[in-house]
C-alpha cells in the first residue's frame, strides 16, 4: 500500500506517543486542517501547515512534501544496473562510512565514502558523480522565491571518479554539511561523462541518508 501524507502524519504521531488532539495543539492547528490531510483530491495543505507538523512530529519538512506530491523514490541497495552498453556496468559493494541511518548534528561536516566495483568490461575513465538533488521552492504572491528547507549541502555538486579497471573497485567520497533543521535527509548522486551524460540511465545511483538530531551528540560520547 502506497504511504500518503496522512498515513505517515498519524503513524508518526503514534509513534511518539501524540494523539490527534495533543498533535494540533502543539503545531497550532485546527483539527479541521489537519483532518483535511485526509480528503483526497482536495486542497493542498500551506507551507505553514507542512512546516508546523514536520517541527512537531520531528521530521523534515522536505520528507512530508515529498509525500505529498509522490516525488520520494525508494531506490534498493545493491547493482547499480548496466548502460546502453551491457558491457559497462558497476555494482554497489558497501557503505564504507555513514551507512542510512546514521546520527550527525545540526551543521555537522561529514566524509560519505561508497565503495563500487567496476563488474563490466570498459574502463572508466574520465567519470564523474553528480548531485542529482532538486532544491524545492516556493514563490509569494509577490513574486519573492523562498526556500522550503535546507538539504545536505555537498562541497562539490560533481566529484571525479578515480580511472577504474574492469574488475577493480573504486572508493569514493564526498564531504557534506548536515542543515540545521533536525530530521531525516538525503542527498543522490549518479554517475556521468565529461559531457554530462548519464554512465547508467536506468540505475539508482547512490545516496547518503543520515539522520539531524541534537541526539547525536550523546551517540557520540558513547563512541
Amino acid at each position: 500500500m502506497t504511504e500518503t501524507l496522512d498515513s505517515y502524519v498519524r503513524s508518526r504521531a503514534k509513534a511518539l506517543g501524540l494523539s490527534n488532539t495533543e498533535l494540533c495543539r502543539r503545531a497550532k492547528l485546527s483539527r479541521q486542517t489537519v483532518h483535511s490531510l485526509t480528503q483526497v483530491g482536495g486542497k493542498l495543505p500551506t507551507l505553514p501547515t507542512v512546516v508546523a507538523l514536520a517541527r512537531v512530529l520531528q521530521v523534515h519538512p522536505i520528507r512530508m512534501l515529498r509525500l505529498l506530491f509522490d516525488a520520494e523514490p525508494s531506490p534498493p541497495i545493491g547493482a547499480q544496473g548496466g548502460s546502453p552498453r551491457q558491457d559497462d556496468q558497476s555494482a554497489f559493494v558497501r557503505d564504507v562510512s555513514f551507512p542510512d541511518g546514521e546520527m550527525v548534528l545540526p551543521g555537522q561536516r561529514f566524509v560519505k565514502t561508497w565503495e563500487m566495483q567496476n563488474v563490466g568490461k570498459v574502463a572508466w575513465t574520465d567519470r564523474f558523480m553528480q548531485c542529482q538533488d532538486e532544491q524545492i521552492v516556493v514563490y509569494t504572491r509577490d513574486g519573492r522565491e523562498v526556500r522550503v528547507a535546507d538539504n545536505l549541502l555537498p562541497s562539490s555538486t560533481l566529484i571525479a571518479v578515480p580511472p577504474t579497471a574492469p574488475g577493480q573497485t573504486v572508493q569514493i567520497s564526498i564531504e557534506f554539511t548536515a542543515p540545521q533543521m533536525p530530521g531525516t535527509v538525503v542527498s543522490y548522486w549518479k554517475s556521468v561523462f565529461a559531457d554530462g551524460t548519464l554512465c547508467f540511465p536506468s540505475a539508482r545511483g547512490l545516496w547518503v541518508k543520515v539522520h539531524v538530531s541534537t541526539l547525536a551528540t550523546a551517540a557520540q560520547e558513547f563512541r
